[in-house]
């Protein structure tokens, strides 16, 4: 089980390493780089911005690899030569410290932080927490309705490593990182034609929408990604649209259930996956080939209170509908 890092022990490294300093009703910041004023934040308060630097719009040109190697790996060991993409919103690179020992990092640009009310790091409000070599460190950079078990979003770092004391050198990654992203992030070169540079959220037809979850209202509340969105009926029917970067689930459908109807996508490989239990189904289609893997869509529709719909001609209108709103590859 993760277990919060203690004040004493990681508050202190955090704030000796990100130069911070409290005045009533302002947070500084300050790097090797620069200094960053920030208001108190409404990290409880759902959608809201943190931090304009870590804007949708703008995190989405922003290459997560490119911000890892940029975070200065190289004065924690040998970095490995390959950056490692984990879907669009992640990057990995499995290094080695300079006693040769495993230091093994992550980035992710969409985690849900779930209690940043402890600590700050690059003037954003932050979590920690340790297991057993593993550390996560996060800055929440959206807020979330916490006060109802929800979950702000952030930029995040983990790391694996051989250390006794295994946060120290992930708070100083996260704290670089930001100033990264905040001074001079590395554009995404997937973004042209790809699917990096769009919003799920905003490529569903509101009309289209409605009829997928069987005439409720979708609330999109329920889940604001950078490439995902996820929208809620008051019938118990939800809808999801996902971007992704890897390998694309096989199609699945439970013996003695009817064959879906077939999604014409317009020629894009695609696969249907149908559950019964509750009654679900998700279509995929390719949208392109990269060298990091498949750039793929995932459209979902789920039908919790078991209203009397078809999950899958439902999933393939609303597929249909968003294909026709993304580039061609």
């Amino acid at each position: 089980m993760f277990r919060p890092v203690s004040l004493i022990a990681v508050l202190l490294s955090a704030l000796a390493v990100a130069g911070c300093a409290s005045a009533p009703g302002i947070e500084p910041t300050v790097s090797a780089r620069r200094t960053v004023e920030l208001p108190d934040v409404p990290v409880d308060e759902p959608d809201a911005l943190l931090d304009p630097a870590f804007a949708p719009e703008r995190l989405r040109g922003v290459d997560v690899c490119g911000t890892l190697r940029a975070a200065g790996l190289e004065r924690y060991g040998r970095p490995d030569p390959a950056f490692l993409p984990n879907g669009l919103d992640s990057c990995s690179n499995f290094m080695h410290d300079h006693e040769g020992r495993d230091f093994s990092v992550t980035l992710y640009f969409d985690f849900e932080v779930q209690d940043p009310s402890r600590h700050r790091i690059g003037g954003l409000p932050a979590q920690i927490t340790e297991n057993s070599g593993t550390c996560f460190v996060s800055a929440a950079h959206t807020g979330g309705d916490l006060e109802r078990f929800g979950s702000a979003r952030g930029v995040a770092v983990q790391l694996a490593a051989e250390h006794e004391d295994v946060c120290s050198p992930a708070v100083q990654l996260l704290t670089d990182v930001i100033e990264v992203v905040r001074t001079g992030p590395p554009v995404n070169a997937r973004a042209s034609g790809g699917l990096a540079g769009f919003a799920p959220c905003e490529v569903a037809d509101p009309v289209v929408l409605r009829d997928a979850v069987a005439g409720g209202t979708p609330d999109a509340s329920g889940g604001r990604g950078l490439y995902e969105c996820r929208w809620f009926a008051e019938n118990g029917v939800a809808a999801t649209v996902r971007f992704e970067l890897g390998t694309m689930q096989r199609s699945d459908v439970p013996p003695g259930v009817p064959p879906p109807p077939l999604a014409d996508l317009g020629g894009a490989p695609s696969t249907v996956q149908v559950r019964t239990d509750p009654p679900a189904c998700s279509v995929e289609w390719e949208h392109r080939r990269t060298p990091s893997g498949t750039e793929f869509v995932h459209v979902e529709i789920s039908n919790a209170q078991r209203v009397p719909m078809d999950p899958c001609g439902s999933a393939v209108k609303l597929a249909q509908q968003v294909r026709s709103k993304l580039p061609a590859a």
